[in-house]
Order: C-alpha cells, then structure tokens, then sequence
C-alpha cells in the first residue's frame, strides 16, 4: 500500500509553463491506483545522489482506471518540476506512490458544488468538475478561477469542453489581475470583495452543499475567511494549500523531553524503535533514522502524505494545513509535524 511502483509515461501534454504527464496503469496496479477526485500522487527521483520526492496532483477523470494524468508546474530552480518539463520523454518509468489525501469530492445526485480555485490550484479541483458532471446524473458545479491573464490558464481547453458537454451543470467564472477586461467583476484577484459579491448574487440562489478551495495559502486564507464570516458552516469548507517546490516550514521546537519507545504499524506489521531524550526530531524523522520507511513528500504539513493514526501516548504537531477538524478528533496526525511528548508512542498508517 505505501510502496512505490514504476509506472510508464505514455504521453507529455504542454501547458502553460507546465506539463501534463499521462501515466499508464496496468492490469495488475489498477486497485492500487484508483483515487479520490481531488487526491494526489508523489513522485520519487534522483538528484544528484539524493532522493527526491514531489506530489502533485491528479487532474483527470477518475472513470478511466488505465491512465491517470498530472500537471506539473515549472517552478524556477526546481529541481524537479524544471527537468519535469523537458527531460522526460514518452516511454519513460518514474517511481509513484499510491494516491492519497482527503481534499476530495464524492459526488452525489440532487447536489451542487462550488469551488474557488487559483493558478495551479485548479489541478485537483478539475477531477472533482470531471466526477460530478461524468457520474452523476444531475448534480452541479460552479468553478470561480483566478489568474494572471488569459495566456496562463491551465486547463483551459479542458474546462471549455465540460462546459460545452455540461451547459445546464457546468458553469465557469474567470478572474484575470494583470489583464483588462470587458466586465469590472471578472478583474482582480479572488478576494473578500469577490467573495461577497460572488456569495450574494450568485450562491445564494443556490444551496451549496460543499465549497472547495485551492491556490496560494493567502488566496485560501482570504476566501475561507469571507466563507465563514458569509455563514458558511465551517463543514462544508475545505481547502488545499501547495508550497513552492521543496518548500519546508521549520519546526518552532523538536526537542525529546525523555527517553521514548516508538511502535509503528505499516502494511500490517509494526516496528520498534526508540528515541533519546534531547534529540530534535519529528516522528517522521526518527523512523527514517531507525532504518523503517515511512510514506511522505512535501514535509511542510500541507499534502497530508505522511498522515497517520496516534494509537498510543501524546505528540505536538507543530503545523497542520491539510487535516480537517474530524480528523484531529479521531486521533490523526501528520508524522512530519510530529513531536513526541511521552514515553510511549504507536501510531498506524494502515487506520
């Protein structure tokens, strides 16, 4: 479940400083890759002798069992998404994780969905635009997209295809901030004055069953806000952050207080290991130290691919962008924002 497998290139799609990469599954992968509107997969490389790992997110279908496509943006100095652009070719096999994460969509008839996405932000949100208007009968959607100009629009031809399929169902609001447009309301940036407006003249004529979110950590932060000061129940808002590549947050504090034993369940087996007293360290990165290898990429505490289940004793998560209120009540956690405070600690991948 938390191995990587090799999977196949088959075709590399231009974007906008970004690519597309379209990935064969094969037969015998095919449960292992079925996925979530909204999830992501991570990438493993090689770089100058030091592993590399990047997720990014799935943009396509999720009907299609034997392919799945991602976008990678180019990132200046990348060390993956620039070779990304060009050193890959069709034929090529990368190592992938499984997909993962819980900024996701399962669609149901009778509803409506509306989502606020910005630049990049529009990869996982485009699977969710695919999987209500592909697998339910009547269910809406209602996609606000901010961007620079109109030269950068990811996705463009994509959206424009749903829209002519999906006329009644599918209806779509650009933003440009660096390009004139005929229309006062489609300048600018997604703020809290968009938000308002958008809210009162448009959403409010319909009942929203979930609002999805996804751009720059300051475009999230602004449109949740407003969301929630407009009422809306803080359930139904959920957001993904992305952090410029390689990005990590530092750790305010990741001293050991004591001694302490750790227990990690993985596919079904668990590993033992301990901790000295004064080392800074996260749980993610004990285990890594102690030889046993865990699931995870952007260790920042945003793509969620190191979550886990605390079984036993007490940690402090120093940062957490991408759980959700029910999950902090049941007991998850994400092992690179993890410090341990007791002298016991299990904690299960496999919950």
């Amino acid at each position: 479940m938390h191995q990587f497998h090799k999977l196949i290139i088959t075709a590399i799609e231009k974007q906008p400083n970004a690519v597309i990469w379209t990935l064969a599954i094969p037969p015998e992968l095919k449960n292992e890759f079925i996925f979530l509107p909204g999830q992501h997969m991570t990438f493993r490389v090689m770089s100058q002798g030091e592993e590399l790992r990047r997720s990014y997110s799935i943009c396509s279908s999720s009907c299609k069992t034997d392919e799945v496509k991602v976008l990678i943006k180019a990132v200046k100095n990348g060390r993956f998404s620039e070779p990304a652009q060009t050193n890959f070719h069709v034929g090529d096999q990368v190592d992938v994780l499984s997909p993962s994460g819980h900024f996701s969509l399962q669609p149901e008839n009778g509803r409506c969905y509306a989502a606020f996405a910005a630049g990049s932000g529009i990869t996982p949100v485009m699977a969710m635009i695919y999987a209500t208007l592909e697998q339910t009968e009547d269910a809406q959607f209602l996609l606000f997209y901010g961007n620079s100009n109109s030269t950068d629009i990811l996705l463009h031809d994509e959206i424009a295809a749903l829209k002519d399929r999906y006329q009644d169902r599918f209806s779509i609001h650009y933003f440009l901030s660096q390009q004139k447009v005929d229309m006062p309301f489609n300048h600018g940036r997604i703020d809290h004055g968009k938000v308002v407006f958008i809210k009162e003249h448009i959403l409010d004529q319909i009942e929203v069953s979930d609002y999805f979110v996804c751009g720059p950590g300051e475009m999230i932060d602004s449109v949740c806000r407003s969301l929630d000061i407009l009422g809306v129940p803080t359930r139904k808002i959920h957001n993904e952050r992305f952090l410029s590549e390689g990005q990590e947050i530092s750790l305010a504090d990741k001293t050991i207080k004591e001694d302490v034993g750790i227990t990690v369940t993985i596919d079904g087996a668990n590993h033992h290991f301990g901790i000295k007293a004064g080392e800074q360290v996260t749980l993610l990165e004990s285990a890594e130290m102690a030889g046993v290898s865990l699931p995870y990429s952007c260790k920042a505490g945003v793509c969620a691919t190191c979550r886990c289940r605390l079984i036993e004793g007490d940690v402090e998560m120093i940062n957490n962008y991408s759980l959700e209120d029910w999950e902090l009540e049941t007991g998850y956690i994400l092992g690179c924002q993890s410090v341990v405070r007791s002298s016991k600690i299990h904690i299960s991948f496999d919950e």
